[in-house]
């Protein structure tokens, strides 16, 4: 347990609080209070002062915005962004297996070389000891 919960685990009551500062006089425990007030104010002005940071930045955000919709100007235009590619795609080459079926047959599987495999292909795989690139017989690119 760290300084500041174990602080927290003794200040958590009015019983507590008592126990802990039986043995202080009133003078030094409003000395403490006083500080502990100092330090509650400081954190307040600190904390009124970011939201002002960051009340101005988004005031200049929507200035910047509205300046740039009236000019008829887009993050593409200025090469910052590409606004074309929103997602991005990924390139999944396509093959085409063929395996061997229990009854002697084959058969003939469209997919990629990851992700999930039809159950007799994964059986035939596995009692051939063989990967999935050996059974490709002709590759469909990229989708």
């Amino acid at each position: 347990m760290n300084i500041f919960d174990e602080l927290l685990e003794r200040l958590s009551s009015k019983t507590r609080i008592r126990q802990l500062f039986k043995d202080i006089s009133s003078h030094d425990l409003e000395r403490i209070l006083s500080r502990m007030k100092g330090v509650l104010l400081e954190k307040q002005e600190e904390r009124k002062s970011e939201e002002a940071k960051r009340q101005v930045k988004l005031e200049s955000i929507e200035a910047i915005k509205q300046i740039m919709a009236d000019r008829g100007v887009s993050l593409g235009d200025l090469g910052i962004i590409d606004e074309t590619t929103t997602k991005r795609r990924r390139n999944i080459q396509k093959y085409t297996f063929q395996y061997e079926v229990d009854n002697g047959g084959s058969a003939i599987w469209q997919g990629a070389t990851t992700g999930r495999l039809p159950s007799d292909f994964q059986a035939y795989l596995q009692r051939t000891g063989k990967k999935r690139m050996d059974c490709v017989i002709e590759s469909e690119g990229e989708l």
